[in-house]
């Protein structure tokens, strides 16, 4: 029932219609199974989440995928840098392809993640455990991201913060006016803020007026744009009779304190729990779905169900009901098929490890779905399900509505991600739009080609500050340009430099780190073949491209003032002093935790010269400081940027060679270092290091972040 091809991927070949089976254990207990389960995993393995723990999120509230440009994109956890990255979906092999745009350089943290045709938004927060109060000092941002369609690449707007708080969860939506609202659970009240008309400056946050929004420390809340308002769903805990699950809206335009009057969806002791998805069918005015959890306990009552606002009134109707031991559900509209299909966890079917075992640790994913204009869970089969050898859980996918022209979705198919956190791996299942046989492809076949360089090959006299291009025949995917596949040699040695791709043109950019010498043959090669460059289709430029210029012979001693990028920089914590953290294209300087930058220079070119004044440039990421840092300098050069951790860092000096701060977000900034206690490093690595006393953290971009806010060190000789 499973293939296994070359790359260890499982896949199974799953009938349209699966066969339901009644599952029995300490009672009656009807859950929906697959064909053959027994004999493999369903659906697909994915890349490794290790490193970061429940990366989709707890209580389906948010969403972390989207459609755009007819592809899917997930916001997935890297492990080469221990970052959140936007991932595209490769329907074609059912594998994700990282595109190295950074979410949020921290590890352990939840996202909700909105694509509204135009821009990409990705709210980011670290999270309490259930049952834990709301903590502060804990910044939640939403990064803004633009999308370029012929490099098939997102590019960083900008960030600003939402709260200060580390809550359960947190979901985001924009108004009809541009207007982005976010909400969550603090100090036991129902919160919400809302950004400016420009979707960008946010406000300050407000508790919901009613008293209603008065709940227990275990509830929680979500949005969604809806009809010309938006409207917010929150679980009320009280153990008594108000308890419930509870709707207010905001219509767009009005102050931002406006609410409606709560409207009980569900209500009664037990009626209701922290876990809700909400979905707007777009044709339908104010048809609103919700997908939550109850508190029941009784084997025949709902644990699960789907509520639907059809204008003014509610109406439940169960998905599964406690003897079936569902969790974490959510809700997806297919449009197209006129279906709600909804997904959440069950007990593992028989025949494989812990079968049928009822626990809220998980289990496998399955779908249950029924006919929009028909709401009935009570004989719909299950159309695809998602199994793992280990328990499956967190089931997500996106905000927007399946296989629909108006949310830009048209034949979109449909994805949903889940977990595995025994195996730290992250599963999948793709079904693909009707008609297409399997989904995936783009009929092209034609492999990309380089029409142009700078300097071109064989090009003598070039200046010693030109950077090298390539200009190709085609959109190449952006992720497959790289410091890897675009290389530049003086002879058999490297030349440090960034590689950069724009859609514009498809030009490959590399940026040598410092200038190049004079009067020197220079080999640049841009690589084909599987491991080197792709177009957008996946075709493999056919062979490597190589050529060769010489730079113009020194005029005369050198320039009195050169820039150098960092060769090397890192930052260690005491958060965890055995990570690496040299990958990551932000670096922190704090002091609780303790973390600490380090950047390597490379001087060995300058020996003997006299050294008149030297300056260290940064640039401050989203996070800035009212703190003050200190430049420091580092005797031992031997740390590498991916083997420092914090507890082989080596010491820093006692003395100060520079200060920065107090800083101010994305913002660039020169400290003056003292030029006498950095001369005896002439001709030889330099290290320095930068510290705080301040527990304000800051934030620096490093040179993964790209050439232009990478950490320079400038140096002026006489």
């Amino acid at each position: 029932m499973f293939d296994v091809n070359l790359d260890g991927r499982r896949y199974l070949r799953i009938h349209a219609l699966l066969a339901a089976l009644l599952l029995a254990i300490t009672g009656v207990l009807a859950v929906p199974v697959g064909a053959s389960a027994a004999d493999g995993d369903i659906g697909v393995e994915g890349p490794s989440h290790l490193g970061t723990g429940t990366p989709t999120g707890t209580k389906r509230a948010t969403s972390s995928l989207w459609f755009n440009d007819g592809t899917w994109w997930g916001n997935l956890w890297d492990t080469a840098t221990s970052d959140f990255h936007i991932f595209r979906f490769d329907s074609a092999t059912s594998t994700w392809v990282d595109t190295g745009v950074a979410t949020d350089p921290r590890s352990n943290t939840h996202h909700d993640v909105l694509w509204d045709g135009t821009t990409l938004y990705v709210a980011s927060y670290r999270f309490v455990n259930d049952g834990v109060p709301a903590e502060p000092n804990y910044p939640t941002t939403m990064r803004r991201y633009s999308y370029d369609a012929g490099a098939k690449k997102y590019t960083l707007l900008g960030a600003t913060q939402i709260n200060n708080q580390r809550v359960e969860t947190l979901t985001i939506d924009k108004d009809s006016t541009g207007r982005v609202w976010a909400t969550w659970q603090q100090g036991n009240r129902i919160y919400l803020n809302a950004t400016a008309t420009d979707g960008a400056t946010w406000g300050t946050p407000f508790a919901h007026p009613s008293t209603l929004g008065d709940v227990s420390v275990d509830d929680n809340s979500a949005l969604i744009a809806f009809d010309g308002k938006i409207g917010v769903m929150w679980s009320r805990q009280k153990d008594d009779a108000t308890d419930g699950m509870y709707w207010s809206f905001h219509v767009d335009g009005a102050p931002e304190t406006d609410w409606s009057a709560p409207q009980a969806a569900v209500s009664g002791l037990r009626s209701g729990d922290d876990h809700m998805n909400l979905k707007w069918l777009d044709s339908s005015g104010g048809r609103v779905f919700a997908a939550i959890k109850t508190s029941f306990t009784s084997s025949t009552q709902p644990l699960i169900q789907l509520l639907a606002l059809n204008g003014i009134n509610w109406t439940a109707h169960t998905i599964a009901t406690v003897a079936e031991c569902p969790n974490r559900v959510m809700v997806l509209i297919d449009e197209s098929a006129q279906l709600l299909r909804t997904f959440a966890t069950y007990p593992k079917p028989s025949g494989t490890t812990n079968a049928g075992t009822c626990t809220s640790s998980g289990g496998a994913i399955y779908e249950k779905s029924t006919p929009l204009n028909n709401i009935s869970f009570t004989t719909t089969k299950t159309n695809r399900i998602m199994d793992a050898d280990q328990y499956a859980h967190d089931v997500t996918s996106t905000k927007q509505n399946l296989n629909s022209e108006a949310r830009g979705t048209a034949n979109s198919g449909l994805l949903v991600l889940a977990g595995v956190n025994a195996t730290s791996r992250y599963w999948h299942f793709y079904d693909p739009p009707a008609g297409t046989g399997g989904g995936g492809g783009t009929g092209d076949t034609t492999a990309p080609a380089v029409t142009a360089t700078s300097p071109a090959a064989g090009a003598a006299d070039v200046a010693v500050t030109a950077n090298v291009t390539g200009q190709f025949s085609e959109t190449l995917d952006a992720s497959t340009v790289s410091e890897d596949t675009f290389t530049l040699t003086a002879g058999t040695t490297a030349v440090p430099a960034s590689v950069t791709y724009s859609g514009t043109g498809s030009v490959a950019t590399l940026d040598p780190d410092s200038d190049l010498a004079p009067d020197t043959a220079y080999t640049a090669t841009i690589r084909g073949g599987s491991d080197g460059v792709k177009d957008a289709a996946g075709n493999a430029l056919a062979s490597d491209h190589t050529w060769t210029f010489t730079t113009a012979p020194a005029a005369g001693p050198g320039p009195d003032t050169v820039t150098l990028t960092a060769t090397a920089d890192s930052y260690v914590s005491s958060r965890g002093t055995g990570t690496n953290y040299g990958k990551k294209s932000v670096m922190w300087v704090d002091n609780s935790p303790v973390e600490v930058v380090y950047l390597k220079f490379d001087l060995s070119a300058y020996a003997g010269r006299t050294l008149e004044s030297a300056a260290l440039q940064l640039s401050v990421g989203d996070n800035a400081s009212g703190g003050k840092q200190n430049v420091k300098l580092v005797a031992d050069d031997s740390w590498t940027e991916t083997g420092v951790t914090y507890t082989n860092r080596p010491a820093l000096g006692a003395g100060s060679l520079g200060t920065l701060g107090p800083t101010a977000a994305n913002t660039g900034y020169s400290i003056s270092l003292t030029a006498a206690d950095l001369a005896g490093e002439l001709g030889q690595q330099l290290t320095l290091g930068v510290d705080t006393g301040s527990t304000d953290g800051l934030a620096v971009n490093s040179k993964e972040a790209g050439s232009t806010t990478a950490p320079k060190l400038v140096l002026t000789f006489r």
